[in-house]
């Protein structure tokens, strides 16, 4: 059997804790399972090749199958989202207080903080609206006061269908979550509707 050489991104989760300390958690989507897995899972597999470092890291494999390529599956029908990640996310615990997430929107110019419990399951979200004419005694109060449910995207929805929730909730993005209902990373509508146009475009 001819084995098919992939490299997965590394996707970094990185929360701030209430202190202003910060965790990491690094996973890739594998294209062999299919869902996201632990990058010291990895080192474990006997699939696993290398870890390669440096600006874009990535757990590099050969595996038994041959994973669908954007070219079969030009409407993104069935092509996980999860497979379109190339980067992790930063998110808030939910024992911080309020004051991090609207420095984390103000200086990192975002417009949604994800906030996660002690497992780093997303529990919400906090928007920059949520602060508004709030500018005051907020600064010190908990974030899940400010915050609103999350809409996330499970990271084997497919690219279509993921961009589907996005119109429906009215979103330009949207978190996208592991089984476990760990934050993987973020997916956007540009990205989704970019991958969909490079789709059709290929031989």
């Amino acid at each position: 059997m001819t084995a098919s050489r992939v490299s997965h991104p590394i996707l970094r989760l990185e929360v701030l804790e209430a202190d202003g300390t910060r965790s990491f958690e690094h996973r890739v989507f594998c294209r062999l399972q299919r869902s996201s897995v632990k990058v010291e899972d990895c080192c474990e597999c006997v699939h696993c090749d290398a870890i390669t470092e440096g600006t874009t890291p990535t757990v590099d494999c050969s595996i038994p199958v041959r994973p669908l390529d954007a070219s079969e599956d030009p409407a993104g029908e069935i092509i996980e989202v999860g497979t379109l990640l190339c980067r992790g996310t930063v998110v808030l615990s939910a024992l911080a207080p309020a004051g991090c997430a609207l420095r984390m929107l103000t200086e990192e110019d975002r417009r949604s903080v994800a906030i996660v419990d002690a497992s780093n399951v997303l529990i919400g979200l906090v928007h920059e609206a949520g602060f508004m004419g709030r500018m005051g005694p907020v600064r010190l109060g908990a974030v899940t006061a400010s915050m609103s449910t999350a809409v996330a995207v499970h990271e084997r929805t497919p690219v279509r269908a993921a961009l589907r929730i996005l119109a429906a909730s009215h979103l330009r993005e949207a978190t996208v979550v592991s089984d476990e209902g760990v934050p993987i990373g973020v997916f956007r509508d540009v990205d989704g509707l970019g991958w969909l146009v490079a789709a059709r475009r290929k031989p």
